[in-house]
């Protein structure tokens, strides 16, 4: 595996293995916040399923300046990758990406979006991020995960409206048996925190069984999974029912529904979805 820190370097080695043997290969992308567990992983070996050369990117914090460091974490990130097809690793800090400051925003507008695009942050920043990496991949395909999906929405929509020419898939979420999604909030839970966690998958299961069984009282169905969440001891920091399409409040029109979910247990804060 290749780890590249800049984007020349990038666009170097990644020429020579897009356009090896004299014809171009299919390049796929899959952008990251580091943190890998077996999620990522389902993620990764399926955009290896539809490509010739899988790159993962790790789009760095805000004033992330560790340059050439190689962190503890990142350590144990480079090793996960190893064990998985992964042909480049893109890891530029943040001066890399923004080497004269964040001051160009790059912003995408949800005519209906509710106020759940902003709790879970994606906004001019994150985009910009994504549509540097994009720019300097230049992949066929990005493949996401669907645990993000509104960040996947978000990067979709932009991708639509820029012209740019990559397709984007998402994978089904990668869950325990008890239905948690494997993240590594969950894994770094003590056990009693644990324990109360599937409540959220249940209760959006339970949401989403109502909306197939002719519910359509959207707040009053809102109203019931908060009260389910807190009674057991979740801190709530949003439930929405949305629009899949434009991830807006949804309505007597919607046909296709995203429900979202976001708790804290202690410090921890969890989110999860189902469409």
């Amino acid at each position: 595996m290749i780890i590249a820190r800049t984007a020349t370097h990038l666009a170097s080695e990644l020429d020579a293995l897009r356009f090896k043997n004299g014809s171009q290969r299919c390049v796929s992308l899959v952008t990251t916040r580091g943190g890998f567990h077996d999620g990522h992983g389902t993620v990764i070996n399926a955009a290896d399923t539809v490509s010739d050369i899988v790159v993962v990117a790790v789009a760095p914090e805000p004033n992330q300046k560790n340059g050439n460091v190689v962190t503890a974490s990142e350590f144990q990130d480079i090793s996960f990758l190893e064990n998985h097809s992964v042909d480049l690793l893109y890891a530029p800090s943040e001066d890399e990406l923004f080497p004269q400051s964040f001051e160009f925003m790059i912003g995408v507008t949800h005519p209906h979006a509710c106020d759940v695009v902003d709790v879970v942050d994606v906004g001019a920043y994150r985009l910009t991020q994504q549509l540097k990496i994009i720019n300097t991949v230049l992949p066929n395909i990005m493949v996401w995960g669907e645990k993000n999906f509104v960040e996947f929405h978000s990067v979709r929509q932009m991708i639509n409206n820029l012209d740019i020419r990559t397709q984007i898939q998402c994978v089904p979420t990668l869950r325990h048996a008890d239905g948690v999604a494997i993240s590594s909030a969950a894994e770094n839970m003590t056990a009693a925190q644990r324990a109360n966690l599937p409540i959220l998958y249940e209760t959006l299961n339970n949401v989403a069984h109502a909306i197939r069984t002719g519910a359509r009282t959207f707040s009053k169905l809102e109203k019931t999974a908060r009260l389910a969440l807190r009674g057991a001891g979740l801190d709530i920091q949003y439930f929405k029912i949305l629009d899949e399409d434009n991830l807006g409040a949804a309505s007597e029109k919607t046909t296709t529904y995203r429900i979202l979910g976001g708790v804290k247990l202690g410090e921890i804060p969890v989110s999860d979805s189902i469409g």
